[in-house]
């Protein structure tokens, strides 16, 4: 009878410990985090300019609606001179990846072709396939 509950004690220890292990691998683990558009490094105050331009695309996005709908808008577009109301007329282009290729626009100092779009994040070759005919620089 000794013998037996040394066996039990040790099978529930030896259960206590693996399940110790797999709360501490869980909580250890990476979780899954959403994607973060992100630009190269800059200095300090170019990311000041970035941010005032965040902050001022806030206010440019709850207009967008209107102007989208108002505005009268040529293809191809200059890059280098359209305006997020411009740039989100185009299909599949949102608010946040317009204000993305105007703040890479800033950094940059201005686009010299188009296909410089694709180094933005979330802006891959599917992308800019159907972006790049309503685009010139």
């Amino acid at each position: 009878m000794n013998t037996k509950a040394q066996t039990l004690f040790m099978i529930g220890v030896a259960l206590f410990v693996m399940a110790g292990i797999i709360v501490y691998v869980s909580l250890s683990s990476p979780g899954v985090y959403k994607e973060v558009e992100t630009l190269p490094q800059t200095s300090a105050s170019q990311s000041l300019a970035v941010d005032e331009k965040a902050k001022s695309s806030i206010s440019q996005e709850e207009t967008t609606a209107k102007y989208k709908t108002e505005t009268n808008v040529t293809y191809p577009l200059n890059i280098n001179t359209a305006t997020i109301d411009e740039l989100v007329t185009i299909s599949g282009l949102g608010e946040s990846r317009a204000s993305a290729i105007i703040e890479y626009r800033e950094y940059l100092g201005g686009y010299t072709s188009v296909e410089q779009i694709k180094e933005i994040s979330g802006i891959g070759e599917s992308t800019y396939a159907k972006l790049a005919p309503y685009l010139t620089v």
